[in-house]
């Protein structure tokens, strides 16, 4: 649904997929990412393969706007009308910024989470023990008051967004210290670009776009869109939805 001549395409597989599935394209260039990071839900390693998508698309750029989305997103526009939507955006960060929220900032990034590397282990003894281990760690530090990176404030997003070339080079050029800042964060892939643009945002624009994206929550998970749904959500205003099932 985005092959056209204008977009190039760059794909990330989890680690853990296998085998890897068959795409092509006739009009986009399509780039399989070769170094691969075994992904795990909530942690750093989401933030590390955001930039490694971004750090790799950089070296055939510049783009106008780099786009990161998941592989349960669709496009509600043709390729065509989403390319004009980002055309009269030239030189926005285009995002969807949440509603202030201090109590899950202190909670998700001022926290030391570990570990979470089973938390959503397919494996049943492998994730209980992850998760009641985590919540002792987090007991404690409230217990004792305890907080990292206490003088920042946060800003919250989606952390499917587009972003200029500006803005990707100040990201990649601070790199190493938003790795260790979010090192031990609780899904810090939400929080540590609006953050770190914010934090200097007399250099970009940034664009509240609020029907960037359609998510239908339950509680506090996205509900998982099954393809029928599909055309009744192409009226309804926004540029993207997720995340669709084909089952």
């Amino acid at each position: 649904m985005l092959d056209d001549p204008q977009v190039d395409i760059y794909i990330h597989f989890d680690k853990k997929v296998r085998p890897l599935p068959t795409i092509r394209t006739e009009k986009s260039r399509l780039f399989i990412l070769n170094d691969r990071i075994d992904v795990k839900w909530g942690s750093v390693s989401q933030i590390q393969t955001e930039f490694l998508l971004l750090g790799t698309a950089r070296e055939n750029g510049p783009y106008s706007h780099y786009h990161i989305i998941s592989g349960t997103h669709l496009p509600l526009l043709p390729a065509k009308e989403l390319l004009a939507f980002y055309h009269q955006h030239s030189g926005q960060e285009i995002m969807r910024c949440w509603k202030e929220d201090p109590g899950d900032a202190d909670f998700k990034i001022r926290r030391i989470h570990f570990p979470l590397r089973w938390y959503k282990s397919p494996s049943t003894a492998k994730r209980v023990l992850c998760q009641r281990t985590w919540s002792i760690v987090i007991r404690i530090q409230r217990i004792l008051q305890l907080r990292i990176n206490k003088k920042a404030f946060f800003h919250k997003t989606d952390n499917w967004l587009s972003l200029t070339e500006k803005a990707c080079h100040y990201l990649m050029a601070h790199k190493k210290e938003i790795l260790k800042k979010y090192r031990w964060s609780f899904c810090g892939d939400e929080y540590f670009v609006a953050s770190e643009l914010y934090g200097a945002k007399e250099h970009f624009e940034i664009c509240d776009t609020p029907k960037l994206l359609y998510v239908d929550f339950i509680k506090d998970s996205p509900r998982s869109i099954p393809l029928g749904e599909y055309d009744s959500l192409k009226g309804t205003g926004y540029l993207w939805a997720r995340k669709f099932t084909s089952q």
